[in-house]
């Protein structure tokens, strides 16, 4: 009986352990903008969309229907300087700090301690990453961590980036992508809700 109780706590712990490991982190970057009804081209990568009358940013979106399928904690990364909300306004704004390679101040940075799978959602500007995600990869380790791509688009896909987030992170472990051009309407896109899920369910990151 002594050696069963022992077992059990013992199995108590692990599953505890294992729990903790498998923790989620969905880390994610957007800037909504104000004119909704602006149609976007492939390579402006920001959008909103409107979901049961909230105002979303399209990365934000995509986080947000992963925490109902995979669970996990939310964390927006956000910049010290604001981006314009204006559509072509934002165009330029980030294709400069491309052309500079400028690496934007971050308010504040994720945490990463406790979690074993960290969920990144962007959006792709010119192609490539957005800048804050470059500031992100470069200044916070994610060593030993999981790290899934989740990207909104508007024609161009991942356009590399998991490959850059391998390179920035070589001691990670980037795993399968999920992308989806969000860019065809405003509003919720029950499609897209439906093969993130299932693709969640398929990959084994379903809660």
């Amino acid at each position: 009986m002594k050696l069963l109780r022992q077992l059990s706590v013992a199995a108590l712990g692990l599953f505890a352990l294992q729990a903790a490991q498998s923790k989620n982190l969905i880390v994610y970057f957007t800037v909504p903008e104000s004119v909704a009804t602006e149609k976007l081209d492939g390579v402006s990568g920001a959008s909103v969309i409107i979901k049961d009358n909230e105002r979303l940013g399209s990365a934000e979106y995509l986080a947000k229907e992963v925490q109902k399928t995979a669970g996990g904690d939310l964390f927006r990364l956000e910049t010290v300087q604001a981006y314009p909300t204006v559509h072509q306004q934002l165009l330029d704004f980030a294709q400069e700090e491309q052309r500079k390679n400028i690496r934007p101040a971050l308010k504040a940075k994720p945490n990463l301690n406790g979690y074993e799978t960290i969920f990144v959602a962007y959006s792709i500007w010119w192609y490539k990453l957005p800048m804050p995600l470059y500031s992100l990869f470069e200044q916070v380790d994610f060593s030993g961590k999981n790290i899934v791509p989740l990207v909104t688009h508007g024609g161009s896909r991942l356009s590399g980036t998991d490959r850059d987030i391998a390179q920035l992170q070589p001691k990670a472990t980037v795993k399968d992508g999920f992308e989806y051009y969000l860019y065809k309407t405003t509003g919720a896109d029950s499609t897209m809700e439906q093969k993130l899920a299932d693709w969640l369910v398929r990959q084994g990151y379903a809660k």
